[in-house]
């Protein structure tokens, strides 16, 4: 920080202002650097959480959601960190150049500068303060739900091991020709426990074409992504926060704040299948659907196909049960 009394600023201008502006650019950057790397671990924190979350049971989502609810303001305070260190390197940097052009001409404008800045540096104080004290509440939040998991997979009860019996190797199925269209059907089929999203061609290929290697054909990538098994979306709570969440991060490279944003709004959104914002290729799919729903209008979304393959035992109630 620039310290200075402002009744001694003009001195301060006269002597060691450009010093002191460099020592503070200096120390700018090593708090830009310092948080940097609190962001990546508050990433990392943000995956293990939700990866955790898979094994809560679902009475026990309240407190994922209060820890989610958490992360994302602690995002939005990290925003704001990473805006006003951005807005004092720049405030240092002009009233640099602004002395070097002309200190006399210049002398009412650096003098603003300077109070600008030591304003938004003790805004920039109390915004860290705040993210330090929710990066305390998130952490004790993600030891609570590891504890919670690891109670849950020591009480589960554990398969019985059974003699392996030799099997005699699959012959290679023959690979589906694969024509260069789009398929715009979501097909979800109780019978194979298993959904179908529907998928842009341009976008499998770009994925095959840029795997090094890691799948043999266009195919692959498609039964890799795109079959899905039924079971992902057996806590559907859990499961819209999840795939919205994927959503927005890696289909529309969005912001981690608008991921958790979103998802903890759709999150209890219990008349919104997960299987469909799965099949959802990119955010306005999405949107489209959710006016469509608001309306009660679903015969109106065309975004893709929706089909249901289900057992002839099966009602209608207890499907509905399951999808949403």
């Amino acid at each position: 920080m620039l310290f200075y009394h402002f009744d001694l600023l003009d001195n301060f201008i006269k002597s060691d202002m450009i010093t002191n502006i460099k020592q503070e650019s200096e120390n700018i950057k090593q708090i830009i650097n310092l948080y940097h790397n609190k962001k990546m671990n508050l990433l990392s924190i943000t995956t293990n959480m939700i990866s955790m979350a898979e094994g809560l049971n679902k009475n026990k989502l309240d407190s994922f959601y209060d820890a989610v609810s958490s992360l994302k303001k602690s995002f939005e305070n990290l925003e704001d960190v990473q805006t006003l260190m951005t807005k004092l390197e720049e405030l240092l940097q002009e009233t640099i150049s602004l002395h070097d052009k002309s200190l006399e001409n210049n002398w009412n404008e650096i003098k603003a500068n300077l109070v600008e800045y030591n304003k938004q540096r003790d805004e920039l104080t109390n915004k860290m303060l705040e993210f330090e004290t929710l990066n305390t509440s998130i952490l004790n939040s993600a030891i609570s739900l590891s504890l919670m998991t690891t109670s849950r997979k020591k009480f589960k009860k554990q398969p019985i091991l059974t003699e392996e019996v030799a099997k005699t190797p699959e012959a290679p199925k023959p690979e589906p020709q694969l024509d260069s269209h789009d398929n715009n059907t979501l097909i979800i089929t109780e019978k194979e426990q298993k959904a179908y999203l529907p998928f842009f061609y341009s976008t499998v290929k770009e994925i095959f074409e840029t795997s090094n290697n890691r799948y043999q054909t266009i195919q692959d990538v498609i039964e890799e992504l795109y079959v899905v098994p039924l079971e992902r979306f057996k806590n559907s709570s859990f499961s819209r926060f999840k795939e919205t969440f994927n959503l927005i991060r890696n289909k529309e490279k969005g912001s981690i704040s608008k991921a958790l944003d979103l998802g903890l709004e759709l999150m209890l959104k219990h008349n919104l299948n997960p299987i469909v914002i799965a099949a959802c290729r990119n955010l306005d799919e999405l949107d489209i659907y959710l006016d469509c729903l608001e309306q009660d209008q679903l015969q109106d979304f065309s975004c893709f196909t929706i089909k249901f393959e289900v057992m002839p035992q099966v009602s209608k109630n207890e499907r509905n049960a399951f999808l949403y």
